[in-house]
C-alpha cells in the first residue's frame, strides 16, 4: 500500500468526530420462514458490526436483502422481483413441497431506547398467504402498514429506502431528480418523522375544520327553532289577554261590516231598477230606428236604378242629334244649290270660279260642323252624368272622323267644280227649303219633350239627395241610442260586479262570525264603536293577533322543557366550536413549526453533508471536487390530447443538483462519469449521508461489482470506518469486502432448490480469504 493511499485512510479515520462506547440501536437477528427460496425456517444474528453475504449467484443471497425490505413495509411487488405476493411464497419443489405462507421476522435491539417503544428487543413481523392475505405485527401485536411505517419513520427509515441498495441501484442517487434527491435527503436526516407529524396534523386540521363546519351547520339548524321556543316561551302568559283584545276588535269589525253591507245592498239596488228602464226604452228606440233605416236603404238601392225618364230623355237626345245632323245636311245643300245657281249664271260671260282654294264644298262642311257644335252645346247644357256625357263626346268623336274623312276623300267638294263640263241644270231649292221648314217644326216638338223628362230627372236626382240626407240622420240617431244601451250595459255589468262582492262579502262575513263564535246579537252590542282604524288596519290586526295566538298555541309543559333542552344544546356547541376553532389555530401554528423544523434541520444536516461528501469524494477518487447545491425546480403538468401546456399545477419546489470535478479529468457533468466512477461517487455519497446521519443499518447489495482492486480497498477502508456509526450488511463477490466483515454468511442451494446458510467467524473468513 503507497504512502499516499496510506494518508487518504488516515484522513477517512478522522471523518467522524464521534466516539461511540455505548451500546446502540441494531438490527440483532432476521428470521425467514417460507420466503422465496428459503423454504425452512432459518435465522440470522448479526453480532458485528459489519456482516458479509456471500454465495454463488442465484442462491438467494439478495433475498435476504429483499426479506428485511419487505418486512420494514415495501409494497413494490418489482422492488421484490416478483408479480403478486404469493410469488414470495416458496413454491415447491420435486424435494420439497410448496407452502402456504412466508413470514419474516427483524429483531433490533432497542436497550438505548432509540425505537419509541418500552422494549428491549422490538420485533417486527410481515406475514403473507397463498390467496393474498398479509398481516403486519409489532412483539406478536397485530398492527397496521400504517403503525410500521411511522416506526420505521422514527428508527430513520424513510419510504425511499436510502439505506438499502439493491443490484444495479448504486447509482439510483446519481441518476434520481433533484426533487427526488430532496426528499431522500430529508429522510435520510430523520425529518420524514416530521413530517408525518406535519401530515398528521394536517388531517387533523382537516378534520377539525369538518367539525367545524358540522358543528357550525348544526347551530344554524337549531338557531331558528330556538328563536321559536324562546319565543314561544316568553309568549306563554299573554294569551288570555291576545284572546280579549282579538273577541274586541272582532266584535267591532263584524259589527261594522253588517252595517256597511246593509248600505252597500240598498244602494245598488237603487241604481239597477231606472237602469233597466233605460235599457228596456233604448232597445225599443233602436229597433225602431233600425227598421226605418233598412226601409230608407232600401228605397234608395231602389232609386239608383236608371229610370223611364232618364231613358227617354237619352232616346230624344239621340232622335234630335240625328235630326240636327240632317237638318245641317239639307242647309248646306241649300246653300250649295245657291251658289251653284250664282255660278250657272256667270259662266256664261268668264271662267268657273274655284269653290275654296282646296277644291271643298263649304256650304256643306259649314252644315255639318254646325250640327256637331249643336250638339256639344247641348250635351254641356243639359247633361250632369259623367257616364252619358262619355257616350256622347265619343258620338262627337266618331261624327269628327266622318266629316274628316270626307274631306280627304273629296268627297266633300261640289261636283264639275273647276272643270269645263256643262253647267248642270239649276236645281229645285223649294224642296230643300221645305224639308228644312219639317224638321225645324219636329226639332221644336222634340225640345219641348226634352224640357219635360229633364225636368223629371231633376226631381228624381233632388229625391235621391233627400233620401242620403235621411238615410245619414236615421244612422246618427241609431249611434247614438246604440251608445246609450252599450253604456248601460257596462253600468249593468258594474252593477253586477259589485252585486258578486257584496254577495263574496256576505260569505266572509259568515265565515268571520262562525270564527270568531259569536252571534248577531253578541255582535250588535259593539255597535257604534270604533278603534279608529280603516276596514283594512282593522282586519290586519286581526289576523297578527290571530297568529300570535297560532304561534303559542296550547301551553304544553313538554315546549317549555325542549326549550330548557335545545338552549343548553346550543350553548354547548357554541363552547365545543370555541374549542375547536383554538384547536384550528394551534394545529396551524404547529404545521408552521414544524415546516419551521424541518427547514431548519434539513439546512443543517445538509451542510454536513456536503462537508462529508466533498471529502469521502476526495478520499474514494484520490482528489478532486464534488459538492451538493439546493436549487429551484419549476413543476409543469400537460393535459389534453393535443400536448398543449397547462400551467395550473405549476409551482416551485425544491431539489438537491450534485456537481463533480475528477482529478486530471475535465469532468462538466455526472453523465460523462464511467461506470465505476459513477459507483464510486455514489458510494462516496451514501457513506456521506450515513456518516451525518447514521441509519440502525446499511445493506449494500454488490455495490463494489464496478470497482477495481485499488477502489476495493479504499472501498473496504471505507467500510470499517463507517461501521462505527451504522449498523452494515454487505451482499458482496470482493475478497477486500469479505476481508472488512467480522462475520460471513454463506448462501448456498442444493438440488431441492432451497437456500442453505453457512457461517464464518473473522477468522475463519480471513484463512477463506487467503486461499
Amino acid at each position: 500500500m503507497s504512502l499516499r493511499f496510506g494518508g487518504l485512510l488516515q484522513a477517512v479515520f478522522i471523518l467522524s468526530d464521534i466516539t461511540y462506547n455505548k451500546k446502540i440501536m441494531h438490527l440483532k437477528r432476521l428470521e425467514l420462514s417460507g420466503f422465496k427460496s428459503f423454504a425452512k425456517t432459518t435465522t440470522l444474528e448479526f453480532p458485528s458490526r459489519v456482516t458479509a453475504i456471500v454465495g454463488p449467484n442465484g442462491s438467494g443471497k439478495s433475498n435476504i436483502k429483499e426479506a428485511i425490505q419487505w418486512a420494514l413495509g415495501e409494497q413494490s411487488m418489482k422492488s421484490l422481483r416478483g408479480k403478486k405476493g404469493e410469488d414470495l411464497v416458496w413454491n415447491g419443489s420435486p424435494e420439497v413441497a410448496r407452502m402456504g405462507k412466508a413470514s419474516v421476522t427483524l429483531v433490533f435491539d432497542n436497550e438505548d431506547k432509540k425505537i419509541p417503544l418500552e422494549f428491549d428487543e422490538v420485533a417486527i413481523q410481515r406475514k403473507i398467504f397463498r390467496d393474498g392475505a398479509g398481516e403486519y405485527a409489532i412483539n406478536n401485536s397485530p398492527v397496521r402498514l400504517k403503525d410500521v411505517v411511522e416506526l420505521c419513520a422514527r428508527m430513520g427509515l424513510g419510504e425511499s429506502r436510502h439505506n438499502i441498495i439493491g443490484q444495479g441501484e448504486v447509482d439510483r442517487l446519481l441518476l434520481a431528480l433533484p426533487k427526488d434527491r430532496y426528499h431522500l435527503l430529508e429522510e435520510a436526516l430523520g425529518l420524514r418523522v416530521y413530517h408525518l407529524k406535519k401530515n398528521e396534523a394536517e388531517r387533523k386540521l382537516e378534520a377539525t375544520r369538518q367539525n367545524i363546519a358540522q358543528a357550525e351547520a348544526v347551530i344554524r339548524e337549531i338557531v331558528p327553532h330556538l328563536k321559536f321556543l324562546r319565543a314561544t316561551a316568553h309568549r306563554a302568559g299573554n294569551r288570555d289577554k291576545l284572546e280579549a283584545e282579538l273577541r274586541n276588535l272582532e266584535g267591532i269589525y263584524l259589527a261594522r261590516e253588517e252595517i256597511e253591507i246593509a248600505a252597500l245592498k240598498s244602494a245598488v239596488a237603487g241604481r239597477a231598477v231606472p237602469l233597466a228602464q233605460k235599457e228596456q226604452a233604448s232597445e225599443k228606440e233602436i229597433a225602431r230606428l233600425s227598421a226605418a233605416l233598412q226601409a230608407a236603404e232600401r228605397a234608395l238601392s231602389a232609386a239608383a236604378e236608371i229610370s223611364q225618364a232618364e231613358r227617354n230623355l237619352y232616346s230624344l237626345q239621340e232622335k234630335r242629334r240625328d235630326m240636327e245632323r240632317r237638318l245641317g245636311w239639307l242647309e248646306g245643300k241649300m246653300e250649295a244649290e245657291k251658289k251653284q245657281h250664282g255660278e250657272t249664271q256667270d259662266r256664261a260671260t268668264g271662267p268657273a270660279k274655284e269653290i275654296s282654294s282646296h277644291g271643298v264644298d263649304v256650304g256643306y262642311l259649314y252644315g255639318e260642323i254646325r250640327n256637331i257644335l249643336a250638339a256639344a252645346r247641348l250635351v254641356v247644357k243639359e247633361e250632369d252624368r259623367l257616364d252619358v256625357m262619355r257616350s256622347r263626346l265619343a258620338l262627337f268623336c266618331e261624327e269628327l272622323e266622318r266629316l274628316t274623312s270626307e274631306i280627304k276623300e273629296g268627297r266633300a267638294a261640289g261636283e264639275g267644280i273647276g272643270s269645263a263640263s256643262p253647267t248642270p241644270p239649276v236645281p229645285q231649292t223649294s224642296e230643300t227649303e221645305g224639308a228644312i221648314k219639317a224638321l225645324h217644326l219636329e226639332l221644336a216638338a222634340l225640345a219641348l219633350q226634352t224640357k219635360k223628362y229633364t225636368e223629371a230627372r231633376e226631381e228624381e236626382t233632388a229625391a235621391g239627395h233627400e233620401r242620403h240626407a235621411r238615410i245619414r240622420e236615421i244612422d246618427r240617431e241609431l249611434r247614438k241610442k246604440q251608445d246609450s244601451a252599450r253604456e248601460a250595459a257596462l253600468e249593468r255589468q258594474k252593477i253586477a260586479f259589485e252585486e258578486e262582492r257584496i254577495r263574496m262579502r256576505e260569505e266572509e262575513f259568515s265565515h268571520e262570525l262562525a270564527a270568531s263564535g259569536m252571534s248577531r246579537e253578541d255582535i250588535s252590542r259593539y255597535i257604534g264603536q270604533s278603534t279608529g282604524d280603516t276596514r283594512e288596519e282593522l282586519r290586519k290586526k286581526i289576523e297578527r293577533l290571530r297568529i300570535r295566538l297560532e304561534e303559542i298555541g296550547a301551553i304544553d309543559p313538554a315546549t317549555i322543557k325542549e326549550y330548557e333542552d335545545t338552549e343548553a344544546r346550543h350553548a354547548f356547541l357554541e363552547r365545543e366550536l370555541e374549542d375547536l376553532k383554538h384547536a384550528s389555530a394551534s394545529l396551524r401554528d404547529l404545521i408552521r413549526e414544524l415546516e419551521q423544523h424541518i427547514k431548519h434541520d434539513f439546512r443543517d444536516g445538509f451542510a454536513h453533508i456536503k462537508d462529508a461528501f466533498t471529502q469521502y469524494f476526495q478520499v474514494v477518487f484520490g482528489g478532486g471536487k464534488a459538492t451538493l447545491k439546493i436549487t429551484k425546480q419549476e413543476a409543469k403538468s400537460t393535459d389534453g390530447d393535443d400536448g398543449e401546456e397547462l400551467n395550473e399545477a405549476e409551482d416551485e419546489s425544491e431539489g438537491v443538483e450534485i456537481e463533480v470535478g475528477l482529478p486530471r479529468k475535465r469532468i462538466t457533468g455526472l453523465a460523462m462519469l464511467s461506470g465505476g466512477e459513477r459507483a464510486l461517487a455514489s458510494i462516496a455519497l451514501l457513506f456521506a449521508i450515513s456518516a451525518v446521519n447514521p441509519p440502525p443499518f446499511l445493506i449494500l447489495d454488490e455495490t463494489d461489482a464496478a470497482l477495481d482492486e485499488a477502489n476495493s480497498e479504499r472501498f473496504s477502508a471505507l467500510l470499517k470506518e463507517l461501521s462505527k456509526k451504522t449498523q452494515l450488511l454487505v451482499i458482496t463477490h470482493n475478497r477486500e469486502t469479505m476481508k472488512a466483515a467480522g462475520i460471513l454468511y454463506g448462501v448456498t442451494m442444493g438440488h431441492d432448490g432451497v437456500s442453505k446458510l453457512l457461517s464464518l467467524k473473522l477468522e475463519q473468513a480471513e484463512v477463506y480469504t487467503n486461499r
